[in-house]
């Protein structure tokens, strides 16, 4: 203990400093939000439990209800598990959670830049990631920082070689979010990389370990999907009710981008441009592609494990036939916050901060209010 940490004494003392600026910052914009007049159509017991979070407190208090099978059950459960830390109160045990999660990934999203950049290049994607618009998310009640905490620590063992331990981490992230199976290419991809560098022959080869790769990883979303057969009848209950919730959501039948860029061409063209509809609207589509080009356009510069995940994460969402919530969901595609960490110009990154905080203070108050931003 004592040599890990004088190793990370000054990494952690840099998380430490940018996540208590990031919350005092949420604290402030908590407290002038409130000249934004209430929408009382909104759900939830506090401001950072509304919206969704109202619906994890629930399935974690009294389980499934109606449609909420599209909630993943891994982080009711621990909400449940540790409700007795705060004498059932769900909340503050849904909070300490979001917290300790998001710091814990900001921890290992630094190591995993630091094994292939510079100390700058990592402190600067930290600041990108946590002065992210929509990074109000991890201070709420909604699976977010669980859901990069899994994935970053994942991640990070898979590069070290450790493949079964971060495979079970990537089963614990499928069990959180759908989004957490596809670290199961990526961790693939990592351990062929690893075995075609060491050159072993065929016969050599550690089918085994690649077996408990695929076993691992896929664990938490094939253990849902047996719990929604045996409990519901349909192991696919998760996408089905999506369509639920509004926002468009298919809840099951894929629809391929052109058409989604149709829909929101049509939005833009009928939608007085105003109001919070059409600009939530430009927002989800506006921050896809500027995403999906960063990815793109550093298709080289970025580790092919880490393009996969990300571009993987960005598309399928998409599937489903809109882009809502898409705001919220970047959050995971780590490999665009270490390019923009990575810029040359100090400027340019310097601007970027400053707008990304403008962003955050405006959205922060919005959803605070009770207004759906992702």
């Amino acid at each position: 203990m004592k040599k890990f940490w004088k190793k990370d004494k000054n990494v952690i003392f840099f998380i430490f400093k940018a996540f208590t600026a990031w919350r005092l910052f949420l604290f402030l914009i908590e407290f002038l939000s409130k000249i934004i007049p209430l929408n009382r159509g909104y759900l939830g017991p506090v401001p950072w439990a509304n919206l969704d979070g109202v619906h994890y407190l629930s399935i974690a208090e009294n389980g499934y209800g109606i449609y909420q099978q599209a909630f993943f059950p891994f982080f009711p459960l621990i909400i449940k598990f540790l409700s007795f830390v705060s004498f059932n109160n769900y909340l503050i045990s849904g909070l300490i959670i979001t917290h300790l999660s998001f710091f814990i990934a900001l921890y290992f999203f630094y190591k995993l830049v630091k094994l292939d950049y510079s100390e700058k290049t990592a402190n600067w994607s930290v600041l990108f990631l946590i002065f992210f618009p929509t990074s109000f998310f991890f201070a709420s009640v909604y699976t977010e920082s669980l859901s990069l905490a899994s994935i970053m620590v994942s991640f990070y063992f898979v590069r070290k070689s450790n493949f079964l331990l971060g495979s079970f981490l990537g089963g614990i992230s499928s069990a959180t979010r759908f989004v957490g199976i596809l670290l199961l290419p990526s961790i693939i991809i990592e351990f062929c990389q690893k075995y075609k560098k060491r050159k072993l022959d065929r016969d050599n080869f550690p089918a085994s370990i690649l077996i408990s790769i695929i076993i691992f990883s896929s664990s938490g979303l094939l253990l849902y999907i047996f719990y929604l057969w045996k409990m519901f009848g349909d192991p696919l209950l998760f996408i089905h009710s999506l369509s639920a919730f509004g926002v468009g959501r298919s809840g099951g039948e894929v629809i391929l981008l052109p058409q989604v860029i149709f829909r929101y061409l049509k939005i833009f063209a009928t939608v007085p441009f105003f109001t919070h509809n059409a600009l939530i609207a430009l927002l989800e589509f506006g921050l896809f592609f500027i995403f999906l080009f960063i990815l793109v356009f550093n298709i080289k510069k970025i580790r092919l494990s880490y393009l996969i995940f990300g571009i993987l994460a960005i598309m399928i969402p998409s599937l489903s036939g809109t882009l809502a919530s898409i705001p919220r969901y970047l959050l995971i595609i780590f490999p665009v916050f270490i390019i923009l960490g990575d810029l040359k110009s100090n400027l340019l990154k310097v601007s970027l901060l400053i707008l990304s905080l403008v962003f955050l203070a405006v959205l922060t108050s919005y959803f605070l209010r009770g207004y759906f931003i992702a």
